[in-house]
């Protein structure tokens, strides 16, 4: 049953839900933040960083380092002890993740201290942002108000393994799982809901035509200063400038470009407040467009209708002259901001209105459907101390991979779709697949060759899954890729329910997969993030399936020869603690994991004093390491404090002691758990 949990901390929890991407390490997270913003009672007014007077000088030592102060006053008062810090500008931590074959998107984290600045932004503005994200009649991924509740279910973990869910979603007018964003969407927030909408059907039947297209590389061409020009008059904003500094729109403004190193050309990429100053834009494009179309006689819902979720358009319309009035209204709208539509991403469809990939979504669900389930045979047998019949079923498995990726293949090919287009719904389906499997299998009577049946079809299912993952491996499929895997090693892991020779045949199947990928996608600049969360799955196999310290080093992208360690590559952030997450305090692993903690080192040392204190990347890191438990490195926690200026012995020592967890759960790490939190933040 689900529970209902008033939020308590509503400004607060936009630090777990609308600063970080999507896209970020399993290990990672701003859960640890969050609890010791609580804790201290951290919060920013005007330019002051504020907390409790009650805090420790210890704690004051580690706002100071936390969010980058420099040479401040404290001073008391009101019971609060207050950081003066004019300057918030930043270095943003930007990391790529596959975006297309052959191309990258960089994706933004912004610095602890902006990411305060948000909090207290949607805090002092949240009424103006539902104002403003209530203009567009077209938009179907919009703020519609401010969360005050949330669901959980309260039930155990081996239950929950049964369950036939579907997917956590937030949406107006629907429990979900867990709270994940400041405001409560309308009317959806996945894309994919869309698409099996009553609204998406009814346009099917109503109108003759879909046109599709998209914003051209929209993220990255905002201009911040059009955020005023939405909510009022470009010429009105260029001709009294000094007047509008104290407004929303000006506000706004000024916090995306403090965040992002006071750049004006381009928004930083993965927040969802990101996408609402996007979204407050597109509104006003979207309401220009509107206007300009009734001054054609053209009338929503009438003539057209109009569908926009965050960049992505839906037309559908009868006649063409409608379709270019309506392109030209847009192009028109759009250049307004300095933006523009893709022009290679049109996409046109003519009744039957059936788009290429609902075509091949239907295939698929009927291919896994039929190739994944029990067949089922109901029998009568003796209950146990009773001669009393009773029914119960019998159930048979077969899975067959090689037909299985025949005919995933020709779908795809006779579709003419991509791969990455439909991965994340095959995966979506697969899981659900998996999990009534399971259910099926502790449910039916055990004959001679139950387990092995059961164990076969594990076998040639995760022989389909690593094929279909490693034709297109992105972020959110790996995602469902390591609940599936983590759905498998916690069943086959249940106390004296499988055999352990049948459950080594299929943590090796993983182990191999694993291994082929990452020999395929060894660690370069740009290509981490997707892996990572393998490596991760890796080590819940167990300690005999830990990779040898050559095949580790040769993934990270690091060289090992007679001289020892050398990395032509920069390591990032995420490469360091992930891999030192995984290595652990494994004795295999001691030359690399001190060769990795020296390149951490030279992070630090390669950067003057100011710019540690502004680069996100290096605050991350600082806090991470210091809260690393695995072996000993207090002189290497040293070193590090000395470089931001803090010598004294007890006050390192009490610093270093301050959290057990910062960014990186190193401790009460739980895969299972933290891959359950993720599944309700997807937005495509």
């Amino acid at each position: 049953m689900k529970k209902k949990r008033y939020i308590k901390f509503k400004k607060e929890r936009l630090i777990l839900s609308d600063v970080l991407p999507f896209e970020v390490p399993v290990t990672f997270s701003n859960r640890h933040l969050y609890f010791y913003l609580l804790s201290c009672k951290i919060k920013l007014e005007g330019e002051k960083i504020c907390i409790n007077k009650n805090n420790t000088s210890v704690n004051q030592e580690v706002v100071k380092l936390l969010f980058g102060i420099n040479s401040i006053k404290t001073f008391s008062v009101d019971g609060k002890v207050d950081f003066y810090e004019k300057e918030r500008v930043s270095i943003p931590f930007g990391y790529k993740i596959v975006h297309k074959e052959n191309d990258f998107r960089e994706l933004t984290i912004i610095h602890p201290k902006n990411q305060i600045s948000v909090m207290e932004f949607y805090d002092t503005y949240k009424d103006l942002i539902l104002y403003y994200t209530s203009v567009s009649q077209f938009s179907i991924r919009k703020p519609h108000r401010i969360a005050k509740y949330t669901y959980f279910k309260d039930r155990l973990h081996l239950e929950k393994l049964a369950e036939l869910t579907d997917e956590i979603i937030e949406q107006n007018d629907l429990e979900y799982e867990n709270l994940k964003t400041f405001f409560v969407y309308k009317k959806y927030s996945n894309i994919h809901k869309f698409y099996e909408s009553y609204q998406y059907h009814r346009c099917e039947k109503k109108f003759n035509r879909l046109f599709r297209f998209d914003i051209s590389k929209c993220f990255e061409s905002i201009y911040t200063h059009s955020i005023s020009w939405a909510l009022l008059d470009k010429e009105i904003v260029k001709k009294y400038l000094g007047d509008m500094r104290k407004t929303f729109g000006n506000a706004f403004d000024t916090l995306m470009q403090k965040l992002n190193y006071n750049e004006t050309n381009g928004i930083v990429i993965g927040p969802e407040f990101s996408r609402i100053f996007a979204e407050i834009i597109l509104q006003k494009v979207d309401d220009n467009a509107m206007r300009e179309l009734k001054k054609e006689k053209l009338i929503s819902k009438k003539d057209y209708e109009i569908f926009r979720y965050v960049d992505d358009y839906f037309v559908f319309y009868n006649e063409d002259t409608d379709k270019e009035k309506i392109i030209k209204a847009f192009r028109l709208g759009l250049r307004d901001f300095k933006l523009y539509l893709n022009e290679s991403k049109t996409l046109h469809y003519s009744k039957p209105i059936i788009t290429e990939i609902t075509i091949a979504k239907q295939k698929i669900k009927d291919l896994l459907d039929n190739s994944l389930s029990y067949q089922f045979e109901e029998i009568l047998i003796e209950e146990k101390g009773s001669k009393e019949l009773i029914k119960k079923s019998k159930g048979k498995i077969y899975i067959n991979s090689n037909r299985l990726i025949t005919k995933f293949k020709t779908i795809i090919f006779e579709s003419k779709i991509d791969y990455k287009d439909i991965l994340n719904y095959s995966f979506a389906i697969i899981e659900r697949k998996l999990r009534f499997m399971i259910k099926s299998y502790f449910k039916i009577v055990h004959e001679k060759n139950t387990e092995r049946e059961f164990i076969n079809s594990l076998l040639e299912l995760f022989d389909f899954v690593f094929f279909l993952y490693s034709v297109s491996p992105r972020v959110n499929t790996t995602i469902k890729l390591c609940r599936i895997l983590s759905l498998a090693t916690t069943t086959l892991n249940l106390k004296d329910k499988f055999g352990i020779d049948f459950k080594h045949l299929v943590f090796k199947k993983i182990y191999d997969n694993i291994i082929f990928i990452l020999h395929k996608n060894k660690t370069v600049k740009h290509t981490q993030v997707e892996t990572l969360y393998l490596l991760i799955a890796l080590g819940e196999l167990g300690n005999k399936y830990w990779l040898t310290e050559d095949v580790l080093t040769s993934y990270l992208g690091i060289q090992n020869d007679k001289t020892g360690f050398s990395c032509e590559l920069e390591l990032n952030y995420f490469t360091i603690v992930v891999s030192l997450f995984y290595m652990k305090n494994k004795t295999i692993y001691k030359n690399l994991r001190e060769f990795v903690l020296v390149k951490a080192i030279e992070k630090f040392e390669s950067v003057d004093y100011d710019f540690r204190r502004k680069k996100t990347e290096l605050i991350f890191l600082l806090f991470d390491l210091l809260a690393y438990s695995y072996v000993d490195i207090i002189p290497l926690k040293r070193k590090i404090l000395v470089l931001y200026k803090i010598t004294d012995t007890y006050l390192q020592d009490e610093i270093i002691k301050a959290r057990v967890n910062w960014f990186t759960t190193w401790t009460d790490f739980d895969f299972g758990k933290e891959l359950d939190a993720k599944q309700s933040q997807e937005v495509y």
